[in-house]
């Protein structure tokens, strides 16, 4: 992918009677493409999506994420049972509505079951997909126990003290209202949008208005300022010595 911005600037360059380079190119590019795309634009990890054989695991949606935290994690008796609602909610976080008519212990526990009975895949493939889904590749190393194994692997959203969940559904509740004021759009027709991606929207939409830019844009800004500088610095350093040793 190719951005506007660092093709009009690597042109500008080379209209001022400079050289650069396709790496002085490439570097423009890498870092232009933040700015200009965010993060989870290209079809390769937008919306992120975990494969256990056939079946895809997706980035949590806020959908996945209220069902989770309001309904299905009341439910579960333990960490098992936490996982398999979901690993369940992932693989349905994308389709508009499905979550409205599981809400009732009977519905969730009857559909989770049969879902799960449909699946030709084991467990260790679902949860090394739904782990990427909702994480990524990471380098992270797990610790160790006292003897030097690695802890037994256990849901992060599974929590002994319910009020996690609370706390969990009001800060999706804030994030979507936020959301709808600034897209101008109705909560339903936010709901298979992930966390991550709702706040990209919002922050495009503010640069459109005319708002001051995050933090995070910022940094972005000023890596590619300082490097187009860096280049056209040494561009005009090269420029003048090879005129230098053409006139001797």
């Amino acid at each position: 992918m190719v951005s506007k911005a660092a093709k009009d600037d690597f042109e500008d360059l080379e209209a001022q009677g400079l050289n650069p380079t396709l790496e002085d190119f490439d570097l423009l590019n890498q870092l232009a493409l933040p700015l200009t795309d965010g993060a989870e634009t290209t079809s390769a990890n937008f919306p992120r999506v975990g494969w256990a054989g056939d079946i895809p695991f997706f980035q949590p949606t806020l959908a996945a994420f209220t069902w989770y935290h309001g309904y299905a994690a009341r439910l579960a008796s333990d960490d098992e049972t936490a996982n398999t609602f979901w690993w369940f909610a992932l693989a349905h976080a994308r389709e508009p509505k499905f979550f409205d008519a599981l809400q009732a212990r009977d519905e969730i526990e009857a559909a989770v079951k049969a879902w799960v009975e449909s699946l030709p895949v084991t467990r260790e493939e679902i949860a090394r997909a739904a782990r990427y889904a909702v994480t990524g590749f990471s380098d992270a190393v797990a610790a160790k126990n006292d003897d030097g194994r690695a802890g037994a692997p256990r849901t992060p959203l599974f929590r002994a003290d319910r009020s996690e969940a609370a706390k969990n559904l009001a800060r999706i509740e804030e994030q979507l209202v936020a959301a709808c004021a600034a897209l101008k759009c109705p909560p339903a027709s936010l709901m298979g949008e992930t966390q991550t991606r709702l706040d990209a929207l919002c922050e495009a939409a503010a640069v459109e208005l005319g708002k001051t830019v995050t933090k995070d844009q910022a940094k972005l800004q000023a890596a590619y300022d300082l490097t187009l500088r860096a280049i056209t610095k040494r561009l005009r350093e090269e420029k003048k010595t090879q005129q230098g040793e053409r006139a001797k």
